[in-house]
């Protein structure tokens, strides 16, 4: 089947894990240095509907009839569930989210189209995680072989080709936080614990 890349527009998302002033290692470590951005998605986005379409669209030039299922699978869809996460970082819970990466240096321009922004210090000021965003990705199918031509690892990629800065809104901290689950209820050892527990007042605090 031939290769097709679909460009898409993804506009009001929100900038998530960005390295976009300069090129950082990916999850495969490594020398493969590149830069980066995740877009999250609120579920009602217009846009999710032209990016669905051409996930179908390359999918089904590259593996036909089994499209569909190559989509249904997250390991080789670039189009994930935030929920799905081991641990759900800020911004993700109830988002889609899709990561693109390059070699090449996207273009980044301000909310005024006219503007681009170039200086290092600038763009990291401009697109900060959290901040609300607009790009353009390129979808396209990928296939890892090994030695003996045997296809190991497949699946649709997304190429970073610009991002827009589209408005400022609560940075995230970049820090997954533990859910209510993750705790152990600590109740009954706490009011067992020291003259407190047993009803005694608390001593007071010394003077300053």
């Amino acid at each position: 089947m031939p290769k097709k890349t679909e460009r898409v527009f993804i506009r009001g998302a929100r900038l998530s894990f960005p390295a976009l002033d300069e090129p950082r290692a990916t999850m495969a470590g490594g020398n493969d240095l590149k830069y980066q951005a995740t877009f999250l998605i609120e579920p009602s986005n217009p846009c999710l509907q032209q990016l669905r379409a051409a996930l179908m669209s390359v999918a089904s030039a590259m593996w036909g009839d089994r499209a569909s299922a190559v989509l249904a699978n997250p390991d080789k869809s670039p189009l994930k569930v935030g929920d799905n996460k081991e641990r759900v970082p800020e911004g993700y819970a109830g988002m889609l989210y899709i990561s693109a990466r390059s070699k090449n240096a996207p273009e980044l321009r301000d909310a005024n189209p006219h503007i681009l922004i170039t200086d290092p210090r600038a763009i990291r000021e401009k697109f900060v995680a959290g901040y609300k965003v607009n790009g353009f990705i390129d979808l396209y199918p990928y296939e890892v072989k090994d030695a003996r031509g045997v296809t190991i690892k497949s699946g649709i990629a997304a190429g970073l080709v610009s991002v827009q800065f589209c408005g400022y809104a609560d940075a995230f901290s970049g820090v997954a936080k533990p859910a209510e689950s993750d705790y152990p209820d600590c109740s009954a050892e706490a009011e067992a614990s020291g003259a407190y527990g047993a009803g005694a007042a608390p001593a007071p605090a010394p003077a300053p």
